[in-house]
């Protein structure tokens, strides 16, 4: 846990650091610090910042630690933009790390509240955000998370948006920043031949899809056992989960999600 939370620092530290990032003179815990304590905040803690806090507070890793309703102001002032760019390169490493450039795309639901108390929901109270969980069979209210990884389960790229949101439809807005000539595996709901046929031709990437049984296409080289790696990796990251993640804001939310991310994400940087 030491070795985890010191890599997790440096790595934050050093990125701000290469992006010229500076913190006020009068700053009394650095942007690195807060970052941390978010990422243990998802990694131990199942998101809650207070327990967070306390823990690196008492350890003495940040012996002056800010209060809980200054530390959220901190991490959500920070910007997607920088929390964008370390994740960008952390998919660098795992790109390198994936010799095979071969990759599975999949989304996993994160419901915001139980179906029940929809009409109590304050963070959302769009129908947007109403989805259907395929592999559940069942209706969900919240977000979705877009990702795609690695053979090995590494994540290199996700993309938050309402439940309601098709799965190809997001497949759409990705970059798929890969190497020539790799491979993605998903599963049939991300069947659209014209959006095949621009990956292969544009960008030199195979997109395998498993068919469905009425497809008009074969299925190219789709592989079930290499996408079932993204399941895994969906598990592992909800795992980290707490029973109800607790936020008063959207944009608070949604931070948090990403803060499991990273914190997923970080175990193969400190397994290297």
């Amino acid at each position: 846990m030491v070795e985890e939370i010191i890599t997790v620092f440096c790595i934050c530290d050093d990125y701000l650091n290469a992006v010229g990032y500076r913190d006020n003179c009068q700053t009394r815990t650095s942007s690195a610090e807060v970052l941390t304590t978010a990422i243990v905040s998802a990694k131990y803690f199942g998101g809650n910042y207070s327990r967070s806090r306390c823990f690196m507070k008492s350890h003495n890793y940040i012996p002056r630690m800010i209060s809980e309703s200054r530390f959220i102001r901190r991490i959500e002032a920070i910007g997607d933009k920088i929390i964008r760019g370390l994740f960008e390169i952390m998919a660098r490493t795992f790109k390198l790390a994936n010799p095979e450039n071969v990759y599975a795309i999949d989304s996993f639901p994160v419901p915001v509240c139980l179906n029940a108390r929809i009409s109590r929901c304050k963070i959302y109270t769009e129908q947007k955000y109403m989805g259907f969980c395929a592999s559940k069979n069942e209706y969900f209210y919240g977000l979705k998370v877009h990702m795609l990884v690695s053979k090995s389960g590494r994540p290199v790229e996700f993309i938050i948006k309402p439940g309601s949101y098709s799965d190809i439809s997001i497949a759409r807005q990705f970059k798929f920043d890969v190497k020539l000539q790799s491979k993605i595996h998903a599963d049939k709901g991300y069947t659209d031949y014209k959006f095949e046929d621009y990956l292969e031709l544009q960008k030199n990437i195979s997109f395998a899809v498993q068919r469905k049984s009425n497809a008009k296409r074969r299925p190219r080289g789709y592989c079930g056992k290499t996408r079932k790696v993204i399941e895994t990796t969906f598990s592992q990251i909800v795992k980290q989960f707490a029973k109800k993640i607790h936020a008063v804001t959207a944009k608070d939310f949604e931070l948090k999600i990403v803060m499991f991310i990273f914190a997923y994400a970080m175990d193969f940087l400190v397994a290297t």
